[in-house]
């Protein structure tokens, strides 16, 4: 018996020796190893993403920001929800997804959670990206309020960039994907700085899926991205885009763009470019004004016309044929087949006539064609930019020693055809010669800031110190503003600033259409005030379906929209540029005043000093007119006419403009068709005369 006792006290002992040894061992030959194993597991280091910054327009609008957003998932684990948990409230849980998401019905979100409990998932998608405000409400959720170890509810946090005035120079402003390193506009071009620099720190696992951060001297703090001030004011923006819009819908051209820019420092103030969708719908897609390089047509002239007048042989009184004419056995034709007549070099500019003005580049340059490409490199047309965004379209300025160079090259040339630029390198033209020859940079950014404060400014960058001499450009500059006074671009001249600047129209297929129809291309370059130009602006409308296809039709219209938006608000405050009442009253010319109701319309003329000789009723709509001509002032100052709106009667809309007119004639129950744009010179119904509800009127603008 005391055999078996002692075998069981010597396996006893045995067994603990063995336990000491291992201990032992643990702690003085594995403890290390170990204990570095086990921080492994409950430790780890994580990136801390840095805040990426915001741009910013002029006029302190955001134009992209980063916001957080939130995917919702569900562990439906039996561990996690018990099964009478998840009975009890699938059906309250799924009636209310669908009072949030309403597209998605109760029974469907019951079928896919049941789905999902079946096969065990512990992370199943319920919604992608959710905002703040959607995550607190279904915080409140049944089950969802018990959390993620007793309700399941995960909730994983990313950022989403956001533009907040967006479609507004949704393409200029772009976009960046960090882990494809693709992107476009500011987003792409400024990544650098907007990124900032991501941080680090030390996490402990306290339970299982849950870490929490822990401080110490290896813990780096990140730092946030810098801020962008745009040179874009949003206000102009809007009236860019709408304008924009309005016209390639209304004429269904396959896109359009418009940039406006200051004249002095080359600050972009405006630019849209909208692209045609199958549905009909245009949208910001891509940026033609900075990466489309096409044949310009006419806008080109004002290029010829500094390199023919540089050259010193002719000037804006020498005679030119227009209508018809051949060069070397190929024929060139105005839009006016017949033409003009022998006239003016000045007065061919104002028609825009194709002969006219290859006419006499072809008599200037064709025993040297390499002196006017030469002069056209001076005014660095051959060069791009520099526009701070990526993908700028590099211009084509043909060469003789080019295998394409023909005789034919100088006179299409001269006309817009066989080169090609962007409209912001055309653009850049304009400016120069409203700038006394100074060809600036564009630009889109004013500075870089970081914590409110600037950390690098942008100034103003000159290209060309001068791109011909001051005679040439007094010479071009008086043609501009004559092409808007007399010319193709007359539908301008009554604003009460001066305009100066050149309409294209291009034909896109004539190389190779094949009895296609002819598609267009329209445009209108310029600047104002003329007499001292604070702004230019480009408008190209590419492949309109409708019936207009003239650049005088098409973007001079657009221009003047934006420039009359500019030149209420941006100049108000300029001497040099606002309206001065004082001085054209000591003219007797009075601004044209626009019909509306009499009450709204006395206020504003008290509010500007500007006489009325008579009571006006406060609910009448009114045409207030300053003599017979609309000009002049009249005696004891503006008149007022009534429009009459007596039912069943014909009201005299004459002089109203397009939408004052159509809303009068619309409540009248009328039918209205409009032919051409501004103001209504005639109407198919004399005033006065019966009318029924549901009768067309034409109205003929001017």
């Amino acid at each position: 018996m005391w055999a078996k006792v002692y075998l069981v006290y010597a396996f006893f002992l045995v067994f603990a020796l063995a336990v000491i040894v291992r201990m032992a061992i643990v702690m003085f030959v594995e403890g290390k190893d170990l204990l570095a194993r086990s921080e492994e597991q409950s430790l780890r280091y994580e990136e801390v993403k840095a805040v990426r910054g915001n741009i910013y327009a002029a006029n302190g609008s955001l134009l992209a920001a980063s916001v957080p957003v939130f995917e919702i998932r569900m562990d439906l684990s039996p561990k996690v929800v018990p099964a009478d948990t998840f009975r009890r409230y699938l059906r309250p849980l799924c009636d209310s997804l669908h009072a949030m998401y309403p597209q998605t019905s109760a029974a469907a979100y019951r079928r896919d959670l049941e789905r999902a409990r079946r096969e065990g998932r512990r992370n199943h998608l319920i919604k992608r990206r959710i905002s703040y405000d959607e995550l607190q409400r279904m915080q409140t959720f049944p089950l969802f309020r018990k959390g993620q170890f007793k309700g399941g509810f995960i909730v994983t946090e990313s950022e989403r960039r956001s533009q907040p005035h967006s479609p507004l120079a949704q393409r200029t402003v772009g976009s960046y994907n960090v882990e494809t390193g693709y992107g476009a506009g500011l987003e792409k071009a400024f990544n650098a700085d907007l990124e900032g620099v991501s941080g680090r720190r030390l996490t402990q696992r306290v339970a299982k899926g849950v870490w929490r951060p822990i401080y110490n001297e290896e813990t780096i703090e990140p730092q946030n991205g810098k801020d962008i001030v745009t040179t874009i004011d949003t206000r102009i923006q809007d009236v860019a885009h709408a304008a924009l819009e309005r016209c390639v819908r209304e004429n269904e051209a396959d896109h359009g763009c418009a940039v406006l820019m200051e004249v002095a420092t080359g600050r972009i103030v405006a630019i849209a470019n909208l692209t045609r969708q199958a549905d009909g719908r245009y949208a910001e897609q891509i940026n033609y004004a900075v990466g489309e390089s096409v044949e310009p047509g006419s806008t080109f002239k004002l290029a010829s016309a500094i390199a023919i007048l540089e050259e010193g042989r002719f000037d804006t009184a020498t005679t030119v044929p227009t209508g018809i004419m051949e060069f070397y056995g190929r024929r060139m034709i105005d839009s006016r087949r017949e033409g003009y007549g022998d006239v003016s070099f000045q007065e061919a500019f104002e028609k825009s006539s194709n002969v006219g003005i290859s006419y006499l580049a072809h008599e200037t340059f064709h025993k040297n064609p390499q002196k006017f490409v030469d002069y056209l490199y001076g005014m660095g047309l051959n060069e791009i930019t520099g526009i701070e965004i990526p993908g700028e379209g590099k211009p084509y300025i043909k060469n003789p020693k080019d295998k394409s160079w023909s005789k034919l090259s100088v006179p299409w040339m001269s006309i817009g055809y066989e080169v090609q630029l962007t409209p912001l390198q055309i653009l850049s033209l304009y400016n120069a010669v409203a700038n006394g020859g100074r060809m600036m940079k564009p630009r889109l950014v004013d500075e870089i800031r970081s914590g409110g404060k600037t950390v690098k400014k942008y100034e103003p960058v000159v290209l060309q110190d001068k791109i011909a001499s001051r005679k040439t450009l007094d010479m071009v500059r008086g043609m501009l503003e004559q092409v808007v006074q007399n010319g193709t671009g007359r539908s301008l001249a009554k604003s009460p600033y001066r305009i100066a600047g050149k309409t294209g129209t291009a034909q896109i297929n004539y190389a190779r259409r094949g009895g296609e129809k002819m598609l267009y291309r329209a445009s209108f370059a310029g600047y104002f005030p003329a007499e001292k130009p604070l702004y230019s602006c480009m408008i190209m409308i590419t492949e309109p379906h409708k019936r207009h296809v003239y650049g005088s039709d098409l973007a001079a219209p657009v221009f003047k929209e934006i420039a009359d938006k500019v030149y209420a608000t941006l100049l108000k405050d300029r001497p040099e540029g606002g309206l001065n009442i004082a001085d054209l009253a000591a003219k007797g010319r009075y601004p044209v005043s626009a019909a509306g109701y009499g009450g709204d319309l006395q206020r504003a003329f008290s509010a500007l000093e500007l006489p009325v000789n008579a009571e006006v009723e406060e609910t009448a709509f009114v045409r207030m007119t300053a003599g017979s001509d609309g000009t002049a002032a009249a005696p004891g100052g503006y008149q007022v006419r009534t429009v009459h709106r007596m039912k069943e009667v014909m009201p005299d809309v004459r002089g109203l403009g397009a939408r004052d007119a159509v809303y009068i004639l619309e409540k009248q129950g009328l039918q209205v068709r409009l032919n051409g744009s501004g103001r209504v010179r005639r109407q198919s119904v004399e005033a006065g005369q019966p009318i029924r509800k549901n009768d067309k009127v034409w109205l003929e603008l001017y």
